[in-house]
């Protein structure tokens, strides 16, 4: 079941025209998608929606290691004026765990559904993980999904940020619990759950669901993902985006 719908601005373009006008006079890096989307059963709003996977961590003489994790995360736009979209906070919206890698992708299916794969282009394709693990049960599965579906059916994995850079995992749980600080709380989990929450009390090394969530939220914070750069290239690239959104 698909919980989520796009929403646009009837005058999105004529909006998203003074944005760029008003960016280019104030110097601003950012500006706002002419898009956003909707939880059709919370009425929540999102500028965007972003998904992450860690993979089970390897098995040992002491067992079978951790499980692999799946998260999906909302960059919550606000009902009421007065917060700058830089400054959005993030809500997890769902997660998963298991052992068996092909279940794990199963998850990974069942999810993007229900937060809005193919409603419009690129949302929630792309998960932010590590691409350089179980590469040929990914393969093997997109190659099912795109006999069916095309290209556009496949599952992309992205590296966060800073993947292959030294000690990447104390960069990932700094920046997790840089937003969950009480004074400048930007993270909240959401009803129900409680993984990431109970791995945050005691964690390992390399553990699966942090890597994954400390991942994407360093990249939410270092690049601000879910808005548009202020630069020719990216109005080239909305021009394309704009005439895609007419569909809906």
């Amino acid at each position: 079941m698909n919980r989520i719908e796009v929403v646009s601005n009837p005058v999105a373009f004529a909006i998203r025209q003074s944005q760029i006008d008003e960016a280019h006079i104030t110097g601003q890096e950012y500006i706002e998608k002419p898009h956003w989307y909707r939880n059709k059963d919370t009425n929540q709003t999102y500028y965007d929606i972003f998904g992450c996977i860690g993979w089970p961590t390897e098995f040992s003489d002491k067992g079978e290691g951790a499980p692999g994790y799946l998260g999906v995360v909302g960059v919550v736009r606000p009902k009421v004026e007065g917060r700058k979209p830089q400054d959005a906070v993030f809500q997890l919206l769902t997660e998963r765990e298991h052992h068996d890698v092909p279940t794990l992708l199963s998850m990974l299916l069942e999810i993007r559904e229900e937060y809005g794969f193919g409603i419009y282009p690129g949302l929630m394709q792309t998960f932010i993980g590590d691409p350089d693990r179980f590469v040929v049960s990914l393969a093997l599965l997109n190659e099912a999904l795109m006999a069916e579906g095309g290209e556009k059916a496949a599952i992309l994995i992205s590296p966060p940020d800073g993947l292959y850079e030294p000690k990447v995992f104390d960069n990932y749980v700094r920046a997790f619990k840089s937003v969950l600080v009480p004074d400048r709380l930007r993270f909240y989990f959401g009803p129900g759950n409680d993984i990431v929450k109970t791995r945050m009390r005691e964690f390992k090394q390399g553990d699966p669901a942090i890597f994954a969530i400390g991942g994407l939220v360093h990249g939410l914070l270092s690049q601000c993902m879910w808005m548009d750069y202020t630069n020719e290239n990216a109005y080239v690239v909305e021009d394309g985006i704009d005439a895609e959104f007419k569909r809906y």
